[in-house]
């Protein structure tokens, strides 16, 4: 479903409006046509779609447009649950059937891994998280004549587009947007722009803004009256530039459990979007890790894998975010958990250090590990377990392990992000024996 209209020469002025039949999806989940051979990208349509569709500019060697009127609808075409969809930028595909969308959602990973060269035979069946489960979302936030608009960003704009309600979000997420859009509106000034992250742990909501507003005394108690009424663990505050997060209101400790730990988590710390993908994750690893030991759990955060993984063998955990480690420290009092302050994307682990482990959970950010990649696929211990959130990082990192003898054993895509380009994988490897 992501093909491609081939590559034609760089268009040298677009038409303005054009009759176009869709035949295919994009990365991004945007349409795909093609005008005289020249790729056009045509958001919110699906395969077999016929639309009238304004030309904007270009987009790389081709035009990207927007769809004025669908004039033929594909047979893939449902309408879209959300009131918000096409306005707000957060989903890019609920007018696309459940089948088309959990096909196209694998794809994704078949054709990265087809573009590094690696056999697509591998992946398996998809495994989904149902929309309302999300539990930690980022929200935009912008001062605007004594209201706050509070919500997603447009798609490919910083305007904010604001929601009452999201149908990604488990229901308390939803449930407190009106009283803190209030206030917002009372603690910050006319012009101010922000995010807000709020994360459902299991002792309730905590939330951290990020602002540049100055808190008085006055904006604090409002802020401490906000999080006794919404009945919020913590409310954590943090300006551009002003270091860690200052905390204002903080009720209860925001725990969340991993494999019956509890971690104290630090404000807006990296934490798997639900309950369930977390679930189908840790599944996953600790399946592929069985009894080896002893374990490396590298880009660990606050323990996901690592407290899972060390009720039955002993494990060492790396990590670059000091106040992560300091809450898996805190946590990990009496198990066999080791844990280590270190950025491994400047400073990778060396082989020397990778050579006692009999198993590697990797789980890096967006851009990949390509540095330690390399150092792994040079001297890396029998059993490997990639997990990825970009299907483009993981298939070249994937490359570089298959080029030094691994053997790419099974890669699952996890989606739990409905309705958007995001996808996780959890891929398995081994080291032949010589």
């Amino acid at each position: 479903m992501s093909r491609r209209p081939s590559r034609g020469a760089r268009p040298a002025a677009a038409p303005r409006n054009l009759e176009l039949e869709i035949t295919g999806l994009g990365l991004q989940g945007d349409g795909l046509a093609a005008h005289d051979g020249v790729p056009v990208f045509v958001p919110y349509t699906v395969p077999g779609d016929r639309v009238l569709a304004r030309v904007d500019g270009r987009r790389g060697d081709g035009w990207l447009a927007t769809p004025l009127t669908v004039l033929t609808p594909g047979a893939a075409r449902v309408a879209a649950p959300c009131p918000l969809f096409g306005r707000c930028g957060g989903c890019a595909l609920q007018h696309l059937d459940d089948a088309a969308y959990g096909a196209w959602k694998r794809d994704l990973l078949v054709s990265q891994l087809a573009r590094a060269g690696l056999d697509g035979a591998a992946i398996g069946e998809i495994r989904r998280v149902a929309a309302g489960s999300r539990r930690r979302a980022a929200f935009a936030f912008h001062h605007r004549r004594g209201q706050v608009l509070l919500g997603f960003n447009a798609r490919a704009s910083h305007e904010v587009v604001d929601v009452s309600a999201c149908l990604l979000l488990a229901p308390p997420l939803s449930a407190v947007l009106p009283a803190l859009r209030q206030v917002l509106a009372a603690v910050t000034e006319d012009g101010c722009d922000g995010d807000a992250v709020l994360t459902l742990t299991d002792t309730g909501l905590d939330l951290l803004v990020d602002a540049p507003a100055r808190l008085d005394l006055f904006d604090r108690q409002r802020l401490a009256a906000f999080a006794e009424s919404a009945d919020l663990a913590r409310l954590s505050w943090r300006r551009p530039g002003g270091g860690m997060a200052e905390p204002v209101a903080r009720r209860r400790s925001p725990l969340v459990s991993f494999a019956g730990v509890a971690v104290d988590l630090p404000p807006g710390a990296f934490l798997q979007p639900s309950r369930e993908g977390e679930a189908l994750l840790t599944g996953l690893v600790v399946e592929a890790v069985a009894d080896r030991q002893p374990v490396a759990d590298l880009y660990c955060g606050v323990g996901t894998f690592a407290l899972a993984l060390a009720g039955k063998a002993p494990v060492h955990a790396v990590e670059g975010d000091g106040e992560a480690v300091a809450a898996l420290r805190r946590a990990a009092t009496g198990l066999k958990l080791t844990v280590e302050l270190r950025d491994l994307s400047a400073d990778p682990l060396p082989a020397g250090e990778l050579r006692r482990f009999q198993a590697v959970v990797v789980d890096p950010p967006r851009v990949g590990c390509k540095a330690q990649a390399e150092i792994l696929a040079a001297t890396g211990p029998p059993r490997l377990v990639m997990v990825s959130c970009n299907p483009a990082s993981l298939a070249r990192d994937l490359a570089i392990l298959t080029g030094g003898g691994y053997r790419l054993l099974s890669v699952t895509p996890v989606d739990q992000f409905p309705w958007t380009a995001h996808l996780e994988a959890v891929a398995v490897l081994d080291r032949p024996l010589p």
